[in-house]
């Protein structure tokens, strides 16, 4: 029996199919080692500095009123370990955010919006959870737009919205800055290019001289495999609410 070579088309369709998985599964594994050097952070050496501030100032309160200077110098000491455990806890936030692992996407969005050097009208609609590689993918994005607008936008105000609409993640921040930036040159953004593409996925950003910067990206939760299992996301958000609007729900007019 005769085998008939495969279309040439068809191979070529095939090896974008397996190099799109393949770019898939880098970052599934990167975002896997982000999450375990957390929790490491976390469940170690925060810890352990945490018990150590505690034992600092048990030791204070046991130093005669008398000892005055000793008792400054353990109550600076004390003080300088907890500059340094939130620090640490700052860079393990950087590192994977445990809001995120915890309670999703939309409690972290909250969170960024709260911790935004500028304010952000933030806008969601997301209800439960998204595959876990769309989330972490959404979540950077964001942080480094924020952080773009923050030093580069000269504006009062940041917009940040998210939908999930026909299997899609729909993510736009914008500003009404100074515009004028130039995709490259610098920006963090395109580094995150890669790690969209790898999840069949769009970004575009936007930012025509004087009327501010839009980054737009479309991420299909439906061609990710497989999808994190649903879990309540409501107490993970404690109380993060943004440092601005916050309305939750869909904008009649859409992004913007």
């Amino acid at each position: 029996m005769v085998t008939l070579p495969q279309d040439h088309d068809e191979v070529l369709m095939k090896s974008r199919v397996q190099l799109a998985d393949s770019r898939a599964r880098l970052v599934a594994a990167a975002d896997h080692a982000r999450r375990r050097i957390e929790r490491d952070l976390h469940d170690g050496v925060q810890q352990q500095l945490v018990a150590l501030a505690l034992e600092l100032r048990i030791a204070e309160e046991a130093v005669p009123p008398e000892l005055t200077q000793v008792r400054t110098q353990l109550a600076q000491v004390a003080t300088d370990l907890r500059r340094v455990t939130d620090e640490l806890q700052e860079i393990s936030r950087g590192i994977h955010p445990a809001i995120l692992s915890e309670g999703g996407l939309r409690p972290a969005l909250r969170a960024l919006a709260r911790r935004s050097i500028t304010p952000v009208e933030l806008d969601v609609d997301i209800s439960g959870r998204l595959p876990e590689q769309i989330e972490a993918a959404a979540y950077y994005i964001a942080s480094e737009a924020l952080t773009n607008v923050a030093k580069h936008a000269s504006t009062s105000t940041a917009y940040m919205h998210a939908v999930v609409h026909d299997g899609t993640l729909h993510l736009s921040i914008r500003d009404d800055g100074a515009g004028g930036a130039t995709p490259g040159a610098g920006s963090g953004l395109i580094g995150l290019t890669d790690r969209v593409e790898a999840l069949r996925g769009t970004i575009s950003i936007s930012s025509p001289r004087g009327a501010g910067t839009t980054v737009r990206v479309d991420l299909p939760v439906r061609a990710v495999h497989p999808a994190v299992s649903s879990t309540e996301i409501g107490a993970a958000a404690g109380g993060d609410a943004p440092r601005a609007v916050q309305r939750d729900r869909p904008s009649p007019s859409g992004p913007g």
